[in-house]
């Protein structure tokens, strides 16, 4: 199976490059030397919508890996080790750099910012516990919190629930946080804005995505074309209820995509070319450094290259730091994540029993 989805990286690949354009032409205007001169390209305007597609994709990836594994505990040690490695990396070189980068949009991180980045729980949680304001060490990584949440809930509803009800129940998810948000705005309830709270924290308005991307699993394992019907509903959904004017046409356009790259082999062999392949193999590491880095880069550009036309500015950091998630996903995070579970086999072992190693 693995040598037929090879276009899902492909597609991490178009989602990062997405986020990537919307965070260098769009998001930050007042910092960059061309403002917005190219802010509202529809291209830069809505790449934010790429992490719709991260959110596809894992919904996708997800039920797969929950049908290799053989309990609730095992699945989440699996996704703490898959995400741990490269954060623990990206998140001291961010926090060691930032002195050398002034400027950047997230100002400056104290110690505190490192906490929510290496826990995988989202910052306000922390603010919240500690009693302290905490700055954000990246404000892109609110998706990767989100991300955490989803994993959690679809493996509990997986292992505990059954296989059978992950989809139905990530949708009553979604549209339970929809009709809350329209029931919260209509009534003064207290239990009602107490429950509205609880489905906004736990982000469940992203669950939308979530629930297409695994029906679109049974139907690329089943080939049923009911589920893909339904894949494609839930991804309506979702679209629709995104917000804004010209939000939703984008958010359309990648769940075609996702849709498309599940039956024609042309777009699994476009997904395939070795651009996108690079960027999907680096995705994850890139998107949790770029933002603030690359801004500060080309703040800084006009100093050193006034003859270079100023679109190009975002090229030259994105290259830099692309050369750098590399070295992080090929090399320095399967070495960090080597050394773990090395040092964790034996409790593993203890803690899921045998059998642990075969599955693992």
């Amino acid at each position: 199976m693995q040598s037929r989805l090879n276009f899902l990286d492909g597609l991490r690949g178009v989602a990062i490059l997405l986020v990537i354009a919307f965070h260098a032409y769009s998001r930050w205007p007042h910092f960059v030397p061309y403002g917005d001169a190219y802010q509202n390209f529809p291209l830069f305007k809505l790449g934010w919508v790429g992490v719709e597609l991260f959110f596809l994709i894992s919904g996708f990836v997800i039920f797969m890996t929950l049908d290799k594994t053989i309990n609730f505990r095992l699945f989440i040690y699996k996704r703490w080790l898959r995400l741990f490695p490269a954060m623990l990396i990206a998140t001291l070189l961010i926090y060691f750099t930032a002195p050398m980068l002034t400027g950047r949009p997230a100002g400056s991180p104290d110690f505190l910012s490192l906490i929510p980045g290496l826990t995988f729980i989202e910052t306000s949680w922390w603010s919240n516990i500690l009693g302290v304001d905490i700055k954000p060490l990246e404000r892109a990584f609110w998706s990767i919190y989100v991300e955490c949440k989803f994993y959690v809930i679809a493996g509990l509803i997986y292992f505990f629930l059954g296989r059978k009800y992950l989809a139905p129940c990530l949708f009553i998810l979604f549209a339970g946080s929809l009709s809350i948000s329209f029931i919260s705005g209509k009534t003064d309830s207290q239990i009602i804005d107490f429950t509205q709270l609880v489905f906004s924290e736990m982000s469940f308005r992203f669950f939308g995505w979530f629930c297409s991307g695994t029906i679109f699993y049974l139907y690329y394992q089943t080939k049923r074309e009911h589920y893909f019907l339904m894949a494609v509903v839930v991804a309506i959904l979702s679209s629709i209820f995104i917000g804004g004017t010209s939000a939703p046409i984008a958010a359309l356009m990648i769940s075609a995509l996702f849709a498309a790259s599940l039956r024609v082999s042309i777009i699994q062999q476009l997904l395939t070319h070795r651009v996108f392949m690079f960027f999907g193999l680096i995705s994850y590491p890139l998107y949790l450094i770029h933002e603030n880095s690359m801004i500060s880069m080309v703040m800084k550009l006009p100093d050193y290259l006034p003859w270079l036309n100023m679109f190009f500015y975002p090229f030259i950091p994105v290259a830099f730091l692309s050369l750098v998630s590399f070295l992080i996903a090929t090399k320095y995070e399967i070495k960090l994540r080597g050394f773990i579970e090395a040092h964790s086999f034996s409790s593993l072992n203890r803690l899921f029993g045998k059998g642990t190693n075969e599955r693992h």
